[in-house]
């Protein structure tokens, strides 16, 4: 089950200071201009311009990503004019931002990430210390890396900079449901995996969970060509509590929300099917670093259906019946029918994401899937993404896929 909760992100406009300096647009203009200052800078109002000259290159690169010259253009600034409040404004958004790029863009990178964040946000801090959206983002780190308490701290800091912040709200909220559970939870992780469990389960049994998560690693990222170098934070539960932490429908078994989170069963028969979920919302892991969490819902859970449909049969009895009778889920209604209370419809659009991902893998094979979901983070829509690989409209992919159920319903390609 999938349940991703949005990251704070930092959007405060940087202004530039133009004064005497001629506006213009293109980052590579400034050195020339700056070149020229220079040579001229001798009185007090030509320093001046030559330090608004150098916060204005910063913005520019800052507009283009080149947040590491970006940062050392507005420095320069500072240095020049030590009491200009914009330019350490300017200067502290720019290490906000970068700080939150490095974050959203997760792919290839590993622990040291959040450190460098870290530190990027406390540079931030120390150009402008009342800022709520730098308090913000320390909370994030500290989340993401199971730090509760450290979290709770800096989100209750960066309300009380900014009480407007609704968003610290719900975090908030979700946090003090959560930290009630886990703060009193083991640890049985390793350099992929920080995995918590509850008082209760045993150390053998958490062993054996980061076992199928290290498989996991090996035979999902074989197919997608992707192995984080960060580590997941994966949390085992007791029913009960999973219970009181799970936000949505009674129907969802576990579910990836930044971090995986399982139930761990009563009863000794359930642990087979605990290991095939725990596939299951690993490869949601998977999808939300390589598509930076913009994938369509129906084909993030059919990618995690086709992840888990390798390790156990999977149930067809719902598409079976919907093909019977025509009652299948439109393609436009599909990502809708996940929120679904219904634990019926919400069984069919599973199966059904499943079947519509097996029906791209068998027609244009699964590296082509990997391919539209590289397209994703780069704006692309998945009408867009489908277009441009597999010259293919949504509307054309479900007819044919339509076209093919009934094969498949029968047992041509469900028993593979």
């Amino acid at each position: 089950m999938l349940n991703i909760d949005r990251r704070l992100t930092v959007r405060i406009v940087v202004c530039a200071l133009l004064l005497c300096v001629a506006q213009v647009t293109l980052a590579e203009d400034w050195p020339r201009i700056i070149e020229g200052i220079k040579r001229e800078a001798s009185s007090r109002q030509q320093k001046q311009q030559l330090s608004i000259a150098y916060n204005n290159y910063a913005i520019e690169l800052s507009n283009q990503g080149n947040w590491v010259q970006a940062e050392t253009e507005l420095q320069r600034a500072v240095a020049i004019d030590t009491n200009n409040e914009q330019f350490k404004q300017n200067l502290s958004v720019i290490y906000l931002n970068h700080a939150a790029s490095l974050r959203q863009d997760r792919r290839g990178s590993d622990r040291g990430t959040d450190v460098k964040s870290k530190t990027l946000v406390q540079q931030a801090l120390r150009y402008n210390p009342r800022s709520a959206d730098a308090y913000a983002i320390l909370g994030d780190i500290a989340y993401d890396s199971q730090e509760l308490a450290y979290a709770k701290t800096a989100w209750d800091r960066a309300k009380q900079l900014n009480p407007s912040m609704t968003a610290i709200d719900e975090r908030l909220s979700k946090l003090n449901s959560e930290q009630a559970v886990e703060k009193q939870f083991d640890r049985a992780g390793n350099v992929h995996f920080d995995l918590r469990y509850q008082d209760g389960i045993s150390y053998s049994s958490a062993y054996d969970l980061r076992k199928v998560l290290d498989q996991a690693r090996r035979d999902v990222g074989r197919d997608f060509g992707y192995w984080p170098r960060h580590q997941i934070v994966v949390l085992v539960y007791s029913e009960e509590d999973f219970k009181q932490v799970r936000q949505g429908p009674d129907w969802i078994a576990a579910l990836y929300d930044g971090k995986i989170r399982i139930p761990f069963p009563r009863s000794p028969d359930a642990l087979a099917s605990l290991n095939s979920t725990l596939v299951h919302e690993y490869t949601h892991a998977i999808v939300h670093d390589i598509t930076q969490n913009q994938c369509p819902v129906w084909l993030n859970e059919g990618l995690a259906e086709f992840e888990e449909a390798k390790t156990r049969k999977p149930d067809l009895q719902h598409l079976q019946a919907a093909v019977s009778n025509n009652r299948l889920i439109p393609l436009s209604s599909l990502d809708s029918a996940f929120k679904s209370r219904d634990a019926n419809v919400a069984a069919l659009a599973y199966q059904q994401s499943y079947s519509l991902v097996t029906y791209l893998d068998q027609t244009y094979r699964f590296y082509r899937i990997r391919k539209i979901l590289d397209k994703l983070p780069q704006g692309m829509s998945i009408e867009a993404a489908l277009q441009d690989e597999l010259k293919l409209s949504t509307a054309q992919l479900e007819q044919r896929w339509q076209r093919w159920l009934p094969t498949f319903t029968r047992g041509s390609y469900a028993s593979r």
